[in-house]
């Protein structure tokens, strides 16, 4: 997303402090879409969203920083008020980091240390689509039960060279009788003659939902092509199944042409649950100076009785700002 300067400060008034940035960000969506509802046509899409990113460093080396996407602190309706600025215990879209040689300690709206580590198969080459049909269908896995109570996530993670480790705990809520999630991830990245590898393995576990072990791979070549996999598997405490998950996505760039697709299945051990499917097709022709067209397409299959399927797509503009 093209960054654009709203402001910045001179030197930060207390002792080991250097200077600050503000920067601001947008994104504008118009299009049409269709949901594939029952009784429910296609309608116009038009969306916007604005970031504000704010970083700074201080005297001995140590970096810190927060962000704040207000479409989404716009509070919750169990609350009344926002949940970015109003509510302490809602992440409300914001995350805020400080880095140094100890590694990364992150808190807010971010990725649980297995959602770090592992390369979801949507994103592997996807310039997205306006209503992210190609993400949506049932057989995509887009979270591996991080964030599960209220979306508040602390994670450290250090790198050093190609090899990552991250770990995390999800924030109960403070509900009486949880007790907080917890992940752990690596990451190690390899360059194979101008194809980077990318692989990742993780574990969640979520006090009441359940636990989930995954690993996956990518590759992006120098020819424009990417390719991924990511398979997990799962044990659900609530319905006390066990199960497993597949992913795979591929994606091509040349020029201003982008386009990816992905497939994901779910299977389980009952037989008196359905194991969905579905693929997903985003194509995108970037038109310069922030403008692109997007399209996306999404189908789900249920593999269950009485359920119909359903496809979703959608056709329109993004603009970032």
């Amino acid at each position: 997303m093209k960054k654009v300067l709203f402001a910045s400060t001179a030197l930060v008034a207390f002792t080991g402090a250097a200077a600050a940035d503000v920067t601001l960000s947008g994104r504008a969506e118009m299009g049409i879409f269709d949901t594939n509802a029952v009784g429910v046509g296609a309608q116009f899409f038009t969306d916007i969203d604005v970031t504000f990113t704010m970083s700074g460093e201080t005297d001995n080396g140590l970096t810190f920083g927060a962000s704040v996407d207000l479409d989404e602190a716009d509070g919750s309706p169990f609350t009344g008020v926002s949940g970015a600025t109003g509510n302490n215990a809602d992440d409300g879209g914001a995350t805020i980091f400080i880095s140094g040689s100890f590694g990364t300690i992150t808190m807010g709206d971010t990725d649980g240390a297995m959602d770090w580590a592992l390369t979801e198969a949507g994103n592997v080459g996807n310039p997205g689509s306006i209503a992210d049909d190609e993400t949506s269908h049932v057989g995509y896995l887009g979270s591996y039960l991080d964030g599960a109570y209220d979306g508040q996530i602390l994670r450290w993670d250090y790198t050093v060279g190609d090899f990552g480790v991250a770990v995390s705990i999800d924030d109960d809520n403070g509900i009486p009788g949880l007790s907080p999630g917890y992940a752990i991830g690596f990451k190690y990245n390899l360059d194979l003659s101008g194809t980077t590898v990318a692989l990742g393995l993780g574990y969640q576990d979520v006090d009441t939902l359940g636990s989930t072990v995954g690993v996956s791979a990518s590759a992006t070549f120098n020819n424009g092509l990417s390719a991924g996999i990511v398979y997990s598997t799962f044990s659900g405490d609530v319905v006390g199944t066990d199960g497993d998950h597949l992913g795979i996505g591929v994606g091509y760039t040349t020029g201003a042409f982008s386009i990816h697709a992905n497939y994901g299945k779910f299977g389980t051990d009952s037989a008196a649950l359905a194991d969905p499917s579905g693929y997903g097709i985003a194509a995108a022709y970037d038109l310069g100076g922030g403008a692109v067209v997007h399209f996306g397409y999404g189908k789900s299959d249920f593999d269950t009785v009485g359920v119909a399927d359903f496809s979703t797509v959608s056709l329109g503009l993004g603009l970032s700002f």
